[in-house]
């Protein structure tokens, strides 16, 4: 906050003394007004978390959350509704690598949840490189790597691993102010966590145990959305809180906290919205 406070002075200083340095300059009136208007734009777009939403945001909960009960609901491992690791070299921008670091990171999570050693491999891959070029130093690197390979087939051991690194990436984030990327990729976890729920869900012969784990979605649904309505004057982040918004009919239209089987037509309706949002970021 202190710092986020010098940076708003400073910005409004150079605002004033630009102001000042270029009155009665007759020669230049456009270059002033293009001057002051790209410096008070700049200190519009700098967006101050409040202590609820940031205390939101460092508690959101990894993916494994949902890949967890999923293994407990006796859902099945489909590589397919993964988002492909081949994918991982098209993402330029800083707003699809982070929401794809947070994609990844969820399949990730659904990969070491049910013990899968070479997709988990591949995916760690992918959440290095994604998080390489964010700036996200130290967190996933190659001695990562050969640690995943070490365990092997020792779960306890790899979800605990994998775990850490998700805790270590949010106070990397949190420490170097970028409340922003540690907003997108939950975003993008979220929306794959779900996603793959969803998918699986249509698929299952009796699908009320994986309902109930997107029934209690429904609370990190609000609380996301809460967060990034703190973003909406974020050109980047605001077509990603309009997708996020669009999951709302899921837990208003289908009756699923109702604790029983849903019919295969609303598990599809359910399983497509998911589907449409999630396509937006991966795409």
């Amino acid at each position: 906050m202190k710092t986020t406070t010098k940076i708003h002075a400073g910005l409004a200083l150079a605002a004033f003394s630009l102001a000042i340095l270029f009155t009665g300059c007759n020669n230049a009136p456009k270059q002033n007004d293009q001057t002051d208007a790209a410096i008070a734009d700049t200190i519009k777009k700098e967006v101050t978390l409040s202590p609820e939403s940031q205390s939101l945001l460092n508690s959101f909960p990894t993916p494994f959350e949902v890949t967890t009960l999923l293994e407990k609901a006796k859902a099945g491992f489909i590589f397919d509704i993964t988002n492909s690791p081949a994918n991982a070299g098209k993402y330029v921008t800083e707003t699809s690598k982070a929401l794809n670091l947070g994609v990844y990171s969820a399949d990730l999570s659904y990969s070491a949840t049910y013990n899968r050693g070479d997709e988990t491999g591949k995916f760690l891959a992918c959440t290095n490189k994604l998080a390489d070029e964010l700036g996200i130093a130290g967190v996933y690197d190659q001695s990562l790597v050969e640690r995943v390979k070490k365990f092997g087939n020792k779960k306890d051991s790899l979800v605990n691993l994998i775990t850490k690194v998700f805790g270590q990436t949010n106070d990397f984030l949190a420490k170097n102010n970028r409340s922003k990327i540690a907003l997108l990729i939950a975003a993008g976890g979220f929306a794959e966590g779900l996603y793959l729920a969803a998918s699986l869900g249509e698929v299952a012969k009796d699908n009320t145990r994986i309902m109930a784990v997107i029934a209690g979605q429904k609370d990190n649904h609000m609380k996301l959305l809460t967060i990034l309505d703190a973003f909406q004057t974020d050109e980047n982040v605001k077509p990603v809180a309009d997708e996020i918004a669009k999951l709302k009919p899921i837990w208003g239209n289908y009756d699923i906290e109702s604790g029983k089987k849903i019919p295969q037509q609303k598990a599809a309706e359910i399983s497509d919205l998911t589907e449409s949002v999630r396509l937006v970021f991966v795409k």
